[in-house]
């Protein structure tokens, strides 16, 4: 079964003060490598932990997969996008496509209110690997 990297889980790997970092840890130490992802997701992390050599590191060192053309994938990306308004990122749409374009798959993500909204190929639920109760802040 192939995993799909959402934001999320990177940039808890990356801060071990984050509320989520313990969770991703031992749920990545249980995952078979690579992590699929997108370039958005990348983009994100990078931004959002300032660790974007490392996160390139991951990528060289086979650790994460990029499985995602966006150019041949605009198209279809872009419906996703329309169809969720502002409540969907690029990121997201791009998640969601791979997750149509693999059928045996799941997405790692702490966004579990997004995800369990959001549905693949039009009303497919998107099976995830996520905290099943994420505490408040």
């Amino acid at each position: 079964m192939r995993t799909i990297l959402d934001t999320g889980p990177l940039v808890a790997l990356f801060n071990a003060a984050d509320r989520h970092h313990g969770w991703v840890t031992e749920a990545l130490s249980r995952l078979d490598l690579p992590l699929w992802t997108c370039e958005p997701v990348l983009t994100e992390a990078s931004y959002l932990t300032g660790k974007g050599r490392e996160i390139l590191e991951m990528l060289a060192d086979g650790h994460l997969r990029v499985g995602l053309e966006l150019e041949e994938q605009a198209d279809a990306v872009a419906r996703l996008l329309a169809r969720y308004g502002r409540r969907m990122d690029l990121a997201d749409a791009c998640v969601v496509r791979m997750s149509e374009l693999t059928r045996r798959c799941r997405v790692f993500t702490l966004d579990r209110r997004d995800f369990t909204f959001y549905r693949r190929n039009g009303r497919e639920v998107i099976p995830l690997l996520s905290p099943t109760a994420i505490p408040r802040a």
